[in-house]
């Protein structure tokens, strides 16, 4: 079992009160997988809104981008606007 670090910006960070998070995860699993994952153990619906975006070790990333987790370091969820 491997730890992914999570993290949440602008308004989303808000919504699931939350600025990260760290979750276990058993083998590969694909980034819209992770999101289901993290709404049921979060109570964070909104992460599995069509317009949420995500990035893998800082580099933007699609629902069907696999996340292994031995191998990465962040993954990141985001609203379409984030200020700065």
């Amino acid at each position: 079992m491997s730890i992914v670090n999570v993290v949440f910006f602008g308004a989303l960070k808000d919504s699931i009160g939350l600025p990260s998070a760290k979750c276990e995860v058993q083998s590969v699993l694909t980034v819209a997988q992770l999101k289901q994952l993290l709404a049921d153990q979060l109570s964070a619906p909104q992460l599995l809104e069509p317009n949420i975006k995500s990035s893998i070790d800082f580099e933007f990333a699609r629902d069907t981008d696999e996340i292994e987790p031995t191998a990465v370091q962040e993954v990141a969820f985001f609203p379409p606007v984030t200020g700065g």
